[in-house]
C-alpha cells in the first residue's frame, strides 16, 4: 500500500514541476490497476428543464414526457429524479470503452410502488426491470441493466458469451424510502453479486466468458430498454426517484461498495405528487371532491371510523392511469371531507396475490380493524386478510389466503369482492362471482366465520342467485354490500356487463338473503356512481362514499395523467323499501359566499337567467316550480361562443331525468353521450341540490334520489344557467354557493386543523313543540343552514335564516317537511353557521 501511494505522489509531482513552456502535451493519468473510476456517472442536479447530463462524457439525457413535465425532489446528494411510470425516465447515447470482463453498476432508488407485470400479456415467469440503469440491446440481450422488479426485488440483467443471466434477489426493497443498490459483475471468473444497502444479498455464478455490449443501445435511466405497453402506456418505467448512477470499470469489492453507500445519510424522500404544481392548468380536475393525487383509481372499499377518524382504501395503480397491477390505496379524514392520502397499504407479493390486490371489505371487531381483499394470480382468485395498529398506515397480510379459491361445486365465473358481516352473534362473508350452470347469472357465494381471527371460514353454498330474463341483473355480480336497517336489510350487487348497483330489500335468515321482490331498485336514478362503500359515522348515520367514473379514452386518460374520482359523502336510509341519499351533513362545511335569486321566471326563450353566474366549483341549492314546462332543470358547464352546455333537467312528458351531454364538449375523447331514467315524480316542487366540481356534476333531488355525471368542457369558469322547454318555470328561491377546500391534500395543500364543532343549546329540551335552538357567540349577522335528522340519518326539516346578536336563536315548531308533526324520538339538527358546522341533540316528548 506504501508503494503504491508513493507511485501516485511522485507522478503528481513530476506533472507539478513541468515547466509552463514545455511544448509536449501532459498526459491524463492513467489509473493503476484496480482502482475503481466511473465510466458513467449521473448526479441529477439540474434545477429544471427536460434534459441532465452525464457528468463523464458530458453527454445530453433526454427525459421522456410533455414539455416541462420533468420533476426534481431532494435526493441523496442535491437533486434526483423522479420518474412516474409512464412517463419521466431518461435516454440518451454516451460513448465509453464498455469493459469486458468486469463491470459494476451501482445507484440510489427510492420507490413510490413497484413497477407493473401485466395480467395477461406478461407470463408469470418474465420479471419487468425498471432499471435505473438499461444499455441492453433488445435484440441480441448485449447490455447490463439494473432496478427493481413487479415485486420490488433487486434484479440485474447482462450476457456473457451466447447466455443471457438474471440475478433477482429475495428481498423487497422499501417503499418510499432510498435504498442503494449495485450489480457486480466478473466474467473472468463467472460470479455475479446483488447488494442492497451496502450488503450482499444475492450471487450467482455463470460460464467464464466475455461480457457483451452494444456500444450503439440506448441508455435508459428509469426503465427497462424492452418496450411493453398497455393501452397506449408504458409499463415498465420505474415509479418513484433515483440518484447517484454509476457504472464503474471493475467489479466493487465489497468494502468499496459499502463506502458508497455510506457516502449519504438520505432522509426519507418526499415522494408526494406536487398536485398544485402539476395540475395547475388542468380545468377538469376535481378540487373538493376526494380522489388520488394522481394516477389510476376506482372501486372504492373498506370505509371505517376508528379511533377518531374515517379511513377509506380504494383500487390503486401508482405507475399511471390505466387498469393494471393494484395496489390498495389509503385515505384519512376527520371530518369525511378533507382527506390526506397515505401510502398504499397492500400491493401484490410473491404468492397467491402476485398479480393484483383487488377489491374487498374491512370491518372492526372487538376494537381490531381486518382487511378483506382479493387476491390474484395468473391461475385463480383467493381471499386474503390483513390486520393493522393505530394509527392503521402499515398492515400485515396473513401469509396465506383464508380461502383460496372458488367453490368447484358449481361452474363459476371468477370469483372476487368479500364482504364481511354480522348477523346476531355470527360473522359472514359473501364473495361476487358468476354461475355458469344453466342459464348464466350472478351469484354471492356466502361463508361462515369459524374462528374469532377471521382466518378460518366455512362454505354456507349461495346466499343470493340472479334471473337476468327477470330482474336483469346480468351475469356477474361484483362490490356486493348487505346491510340491516333494523326491520330490513338490504343486498347491493354490481352488476356485469353495463355496470349498475342494484339493491333488494329482505331478510338474511342465516343462510340466504330472502328478497321482498324479485325486481332489485336502482341505487343512482341515472347511473354513473359505481361500488359504493359503507360504514357508520361517529353518529350512526350510514354514510356511503362511491366512485364516478370518468368515461373518457386512454389517451385522455394519459394526457391528464389521473383517473376517476370518489363520490362526496352520502346517508342513506331505508324509507318504504328505498334508500333515499342525501349529502352528507359535513359537507356543508365547503360552502363560502352565495349568490341568492328569488322567484326567477325562466321558459325556453330566457338566457342569462342567472345574471352571468359562472364557476368550477359550486352548490346550487334551488326550490323551482316546474308551472307549465314540460323539461326543467339547469344549463351547465355553458359557454356561448363555442354553444357548449350540459343540461340536467326532468322531462315531464316522458317521466325522465336527462342528462344531455351531446354538446357539452368541443374536445376529442370526452363523453358526449345522453343519459336518461324513466322515474315518475310527485307532482309540486322540485328541490335541487347539484354539487360541480369541474368535470364532476353530483345532484341530489327532493332529498331522496342522487345521481352523479361527467363533463369535460373546453374552458373553465363556465356559466350557469336555467334551463326549461314547453312552457315557463319558476324558481322560487336559487342560491348558488361558491365552494374551495375539501378534497385530498397533497404536498402543496395539507388537510387544515378544524376547530371543534360547535353545539348550541337547545331549550325546552325535552318538549312536543316550540324548540329554541340558541347560539352564544353571535355578534353580527350570520347565515345560517341547517337540516334536522330523524334518528335514522333522514333528513325531516330544512332551515335556513339569518341571526345577528339581537336574534341569536332558531325555532322550530316540530313540524317536518311533510307537514305532519315530528314523532316521539331523538333528532338530530345539523348546520352551518358562517363557515363553522354545529350540531345538537333535539328530544321530542
Amino acid at each position: 500500500m506504501k508503494k503504491f501511494a508513493t507511485i501516485i505522489l511522485s507522478g503528481l509531482l513530476l506533472i507539478g514541476c513541468k515547466s509552463q513552456n514545455d511544448p509536449s502535451p501532459t498526459p491524463s493519468p492513467i489509473p493503476p490497476p484496480n482502482v475503481a473510476t466511473e465510466l458513467f456517472s449521473f448526479n441529477f442536479n439540474e434545477t429544471s428543464g427536460q434534459t441532465l447530463s452525464e457528468t463523464k462524457t458530458n453527454a445530453s439525457f433526454n427525459i421522456n414526457g410533455p414539455s416541462g413535465s420533468a420533476e426534481r425532489i431532494g435526493g441523496v446528494e442535491g437533486n434526483a429524479l423522479r420518474v412516474n411510470g409512464f412517463y419521466g425516465w431518461a435516454t440518451g447515447n454516451a460513448s465509453a470503452a464498455y469493459p469486458t470482463s468486469k463491470v459494476c453498476v451501482s445507484g440510489w432508488v427510492a420507490p413510490a410502488a413497484f413497477p407493473v407485470q401485466r395480467k395477461d400479456l406478461d407470463p408469470i415467469t418474465e420479471n419487468t426491470n425498471a432499471a435505473i440503469f438499461s444499455n441492453v440491446n433488445t435484440s441480441t440481450s448485449a447490455g447490463i441493466a439494473l432496478g427493481i422488479n413487479h415485486h420490488g426485488r433487486v434484479i440485474g440483467q447482462f450476457k456473457v458469451g451466447t447466455n443471457v443471466i438474471q440475478i433477482l434477489s429475495d428481498q423487497e426493497v422499501a417503499l418510499k424510502k432510498w435504498s442503494h443498490i449495485a450489480l457486480n459483475i466478473n466474467a473472468s471468473s463467472g460470479t455475479a453479486s446483488l447488494y442492497l444497502n451496502g450488503v450482499q444479498i444475492k450471487s450467482t455464478t455463470f460460464d467464464i466468458g466475455t461480457l457483451l455490449w452494444d456500444n450503439n443501445a440506448t441508455i435508459y435511466i428509469g426503465k427497462e430498454s424492452k418496450s411493453k405497453t398497455i393501452a397506449g402506456f408504458d409499463t415498465n418505467g420505474l415509479t418513484g426517484a433515483i440518484d447517484q448512477v454509476a457504472l464503474w470499470n471493475k467489479d466493487l469489492t465489497a468494502a468499496e461498495i459499502l463506502t458508497q453507500y455510506n457516502k449519504f445519510t438520505p432522509s426519507d424522500p418526499d415522494l408526494k405528487i406536487p398536485t398544485a404544481v402539476r395540475f395547475a392548468n388542468d380545468i377538469h380536475r376535481p378540487k373538493y371532491h376526494l380522489m388520488p393525487s394522481a394516477s389510476w383509481t376506482n372501486e372504492a372499499h373498506g370505509l371505517l371510523y376508528i379511533d377518531n377518524k374515517y379511513h377509506i382504501f380504494s383500487q390503486r395503480n401508482l405507475n399511471g392511469p390505466y387498469l393494471e397491477h393494484i395496489n390498495w390505496g389509503h385515505y384519512v379524514s376527520s371530518d369525511l371531507v378533507s382527506w390526506e392520502e397515505k401510502a398504499q397499504v397492500l400491493w401484490p407479493q410473491p404468492g397467491f396475490d402476485e398479480v393484483g390486490i383487488w377489491s374487498g371489505h374491512a370491518v372492526i371487531s372487538n376494537g381490531q380493524p381486518y382487511i378483506f381483499y382479493t387476491g390474484v394470480n395468473k391461475a385463480r382468485a383467493a381471499i386474503g386478510l390483513a390486520t393493522s395498529t393505530a394509527p392503521y398506515d402499515i398492515w400485515t397480510k396473513n401469509a396465506n389466503a383464508i380461502i383460496p379459491n372458488a367453490p368447484t361445486t358449481s361452474a363459476n365465473a371468477d370469483f372476487r369482492d368479500p364482504f364481511v358481516f354480522q348477523h346476531n352473534s355470527d360473522w359472514y362473508m359473501m364473495i361476487g362471482s358468476g354461475l355458469r350452470s344453466g342459464t348464466s347469472r350472478g351469484a354471492l357465494y356466502l361463508y361462515k366465520s369459524t374462528s374469532s381471527d377471521f382466518k378460518n371460514w366455512s362454505p354456507q353454498g349461495t346466499m343470493l342467485e340472479g334471473n337476468p330474463p327477470v330482474d336483469g341483473t346480468g351475469d356477474f355480480w361484483e362490490m356486493p354490500i348487505y346491510y340491516n336497517f333494523g326491520a330490513k336489510s338490504i343486498v347491493l350487487i354490481n352488476k356485469l356487463p353495463n355496470a349498475n348497483a342494484l339493491y333488494w330489500t329482505g331478510n338474511f335468515n342465516g343462510s340466504q338473503f330472502v328478497r321482498d321482490n324479485p325486481v332489485p331498485e336502482r341505487l343512482d336514478v341515472i347511473n354513473q356512481l359505481l361500488s359504493p362503500s359503507i360504514h357508520p359515522d361517529k353518529n350512526g348515520n350510514l354514510t356511503a362514499i362511491g366512485i364516478i367514473p370518468d368515461g373518457v379514452t386512454s389517451a385522455k386518460h394519459k394526457e391528464q395523467g389521473w383517473a376517476h374520482t370518489f363520490s362526496l359523502p352520502r346517508v342513506w336510509t331505508l324509507v318504504n323499501g328505498k334508500i333515499k341519499q342525501v349529502p352528507h351533513p359535513n359537507v356543508l362545511s365547503l360552502r363560502g359566499t352565495s349568490k341568492n335569486f328569488t322567484n326567477v321566471v325562466f321558459d325556453q326563450n330566457s338566457s342569462n337567467s342567472l345574471n352571468n353566474s359562472t364557476g368550477s366549483q359550486y352548490e346550487i341549492v334551488a326550490t323551482i316550480n316546474p308551472g307549465t314546462a314540460t323539461k326543467v332543470g339547469f344549463s351547465l358547464n355553458k359557454n356561448t361562443a363555442t354553444n357548449e352546455q350540459t343540461l340536467i333537467y326532468y322531462d315531464y312528458a316522458t317521466s325522465s331525468f336527462v342528462v344531455d351531454r351531446s354538446k357539452s364538449s368541443i374536445l376529442s375523447g370526452v363523453p358526449l353521450s345522453n343519459q336518461s331514467t324513466n322515474y315518475v315524480l310527485p307532482a309540486g316542487n322540485i328541490n335541487w341540490r347539484i354539487f360541480v366540481d369541474a368535470s364532476v356534476i353530483e345532484v341530489f333531488v327532493n332529498d331522496e334520489l342522487a345521481f352523479a355525471t361527467r363533463s369535460f368542457p373546453s374552458a373553465g369558469n363556465n356559466l350557469i344557467d336555467l334551463y326549461a322547454q314547453g312552457g315557463s318555470a319558476t324558481a322560487t328561491d336559487l342560491k348558488i354557493y361558491n365552494i374551495q377546500g375539501g378534497g385530498t391534500a397533497s404536498v402543496s395543500k395539507r388537510t387544515e386543523k378544524k376547530t371543534e364543532i360547535i353545539h348550541p343549546v337547545v331549550f325546552p329540551n325535552p318538549s312536543s313543540e316550540n324548540f329554541n335552538i340558541k347560539f352564544n357567540s353571535i355578534t353580527e349577522a350570520t347565515p345560517v343552514y341547517a337540516y334536522i335528522f330523524d334518528i335514522t340519518g333522514f333528513p325531516v326539516k330544512k332551515m335556513e335564516t339569518v341571526l345577528d346578536a339581537n336574534n341569536p336563536i332558531i325555532h322550530w315548531d316540530g313540524i317536518m317537511n311533510n307537514g305532519n308533526k315530528a314523532i316521539r324520538g331523538v333528532y338530530i339538527i345539523k348546520g352551518l353557521l358562517k363557515n363553522e358546522l354545529f350540531d345538537a341533540k333535539i328530544i321530542v316528548e
